[in-house]
């Protein structure tokens, strides 16, 4: 997993990178175009273009009918039924080139993530450090046979030294906080174990990202959800290491419009766009 989800960071690194300066606008507007434009050429060549210009050809047949015999109640009812019948045919047509869409969709959706959803923690700002304990070793804390550490770099203050308790003693929370901007990064060490954590501190847009909340192995998917960091192993004493704050702060809007501000809204608008536009080119019947 780890492999596969080095790769894809590689490669959207690899096309963003020479976006980085831009406004979130424009290089997120690049994107949603490009992605528009690609995902229908490939419903072009993964659906049954045939069978779905056939059904629509009957829906406009059906239209036409209920508008000439709108009188004629039984052929008007009739012509309802085909067209809702031939609707549900065209999202049936429409399920496999969409399954093949999610292949790069969804890993496209993730990286997009860390650069235009978290956003770091503000110079001055507390934050919360959470570690997740496997079993065994909070056992062997509890026993006094191990102890759990947070190492700090310079620039970066441990507001409370011991580590506080919530739920259960798997649990290690700290609260720490940089006044500083700067690309830090935390070490926890547990019974000898360490693992690092990404922690950005940057003001309003300078961090160009990707933002990594959470190093867990708690599940497949959030280990697809959260892929730029390393996951603990099976074997390891942790389960998984997160900076509450870098999952909760939000990137500004990507334009001061309400709704389509946000990131995701204005990903689909664009790319819809642009495939309506690039439609007749490429001859796509949807």
């Amino acid at each position: 997993m780890w492999t596969l989800n080095r790769f894809a960071t590689s490669l959207f690194d690899l096309i963003y990178s020479p976006m980085r300066s831009w406004p979130a606008w424009l290089s997120l507007g690049i994107i949603s175009a490009i992605t528009g434009v690609v995902l229908l050429i490939a419903y072009r060549y993964t659906s049954w273009q045939s069978a779905i210009g056939r059904v629509r050809d009957d829906i406009k047949a059906n239209m036409l009918a209920m508008k000439l015999f709108k009188d004629n109640l039984l052929v008007t009812f009739g012509a309802q039924l085909k067209v809702v019948w031939a609707s549900l045919l065209i999202l049936l047509l429409s399920i496999p080139p969409l399954l093949v869409a999610m292949i790069p969709v969804v890993p496209l959706f993730v990286q997009m993530t860390g650069r235009y959803q978290f956003a770091p923690v503000r110079p001055g700002q507390k934050a919360t450090v959470e570690v997740y304990l496997s079993d065994e070793f909070a056992a062997r804390e509890l026993a006094g046979e191990a102890e759990i550490v947070l190492r700090v770099p310079q620039g970066v203050e441990i507001i409370t030294p011991d580590p506080w308790r919530e739920h259960d003693s798997t649990e290690a929370h700290w609260v720490i906080r940089a006044d500083k901007p700067g690309d830090y990064e935390l070490v926890v060490v547990a019974g000898g174990e360490e693992i690092t954590k990404q922690f950005p501190v940057y003001a309003g847009g300078e961090f160009v990202g990707p933002v990594s909340p959470i190093r867990s192995s708690y599940s497949i998917w959030e280990k697809i959800a959260f892929p730029w960091e390393e996951h603990p192993q099976r074997e390891s004493n942790f389960r998984a290491v997160q900076v509450k704050e870098l999952l909760t702060n939000a990137m500004p809007d990507v334009v001061p419009i309400p709704i389509l501000g946000n990131w995701i809204i204005y990903f689909l608008v664009v790319s819809m766009v642009f495939a309506l536009i690039f439609k007749p080119v490429f001859k796509v019947r949807l």
